[in-house]
């Protein structure tokens, strides 16, 4: 039951990072927080094992595209429903690369409702937590606001990203590393009451680069 359950999870967190690539990306942050990351060996995946997860050979695309994801909710470890065997959720994550910066992303579907996209380049990172409502809640920044939005990008207040090495930005490289972040608080209308939201989110991550600069140049070329 676990393993059907982990495949299901993870082919909707796949779904959703990809409206969390296109919120990171086409909605531009404001102000965006920039940190140096570090470069440690220190970093261990070796809990990232597709093997032990899914069955059958079909699903070995997905051994260098996985992620640990902790996800911490006002204080409070939010663990994956019907699994007991472990504290954080087993998520896709997928990282692409235009010129010289990436934008790697992971999230937990609309069941959770939230993700993470970060951006790489020239040494330093920027990062933010998107969170995509049903049709049953809805976001707001202030708990004063009068309008909601269905989806909100949240900026961190602290934020850190170790890299086991230091990306080449080359193509089908795989990334590896460890990011951690506490985000603004934000509210969210659940039953016609503004609930606090504070997040804070450890990642794990083995993802695979995606070649963009190719898709890239096509449009450009189509578009002359």
């Amino acid at each position: 039951m676990i393993v059907k359950l982990s495949m299901k999870r993870l082919i909707g967190s796949v779904l959703f990072i990809y409206g969390i690539l296109f919120s990171f990306t086409v909605k531009a942050q404001q102000n965006p927080k920039w940190n140096k990351y570090s470069v440690s060996k220190s970093v261990n995946t070796s809990g990232l094992n597709y093997k032990k997860l899914f069955r059958g050979k079909s699903k070995a695309a997905l051994e260098n595209n996985l992620a640990d994801f902790y996800l911490y909710k006002n204080g409070v470890l939010v663990k994956p429903p019907k699994d007991t065997a472990h504290n954080f959720f087993t998520a896709g994550c997928i990282c692409f690369k235009f010129d010289d910066t990436l934008l790697l992303n992971s999230g937990l579907g609309r069941s959770v409702g939230v993700g993470v996209g970060i951006k790489i380049y020239e040494g330093k990172f920027t990062s933010s937590l998107h969170g995509s409502a049903n049709e049953k809640s809805a976001y707001k920044f202030k708990k004063t606001d009068s309008i909601y939005t269905r989806d909100i990008n949240v900026q961190p207040e602290t934020q850190s990203l170790k890299l086991l090495q230091k990306p080449s930005f080359s193509a089908d490289e795989t990334i590896i590393g460890e990011y951690t972040a506490t985000y603004q608080r934000f509210y969210q209308r659940i039953k016609r009451k503004d609930e606090s939201r504070k997040y804070t989110v450890r990642l794990i991550f083995k993802c695979k680069i995606t070649n963009m600069d190719s898709m890239k140049s096509s449009t450009e070329n189509s578009s002359k």
